[in-house]
């Protein structure tokens, strides 16, 4: 029998459309955020409505990328949350 987890598959989809940021082994993974605004090796800025988040560390990547989510590595040092560069 295999065993199916129904609660964490339901739990990724329910929530549709919320912006959301979570950390699963040593990666950063982002749901529903609009934009890109900088990427490089060291850092990457991502904006939701009016808020930008702030990832630093050392050779991110993005290392997936879909309408829903992206899926960044590396080796993540700090995370900012509204984040404002002025």
């Amino acid at each position: 029998m295999i065993n199916v987890n129904i609660k964490k598959i339901f739990g990724d989809y329910v929530e549709c459309g919320e912006f959301e940021i979570k950390i699963i082994g040593g990666k950063v993974k982002v749901y529903y955020h609009d934009k890109i605004d900088h990427f490089s090796n060291d850092k990457i800025i991502i904006s939701k409505k009016n808020n930008k988040y702030l990832i630093e560390g050392k050779n991110l990547a993005i290392e997936t990328m879909f309408k829903e989510f992206i899926i960044i590595s590396g080796q993540i040092k700090k995370i900012s949350l509204g984040y404002d560069n002025e």
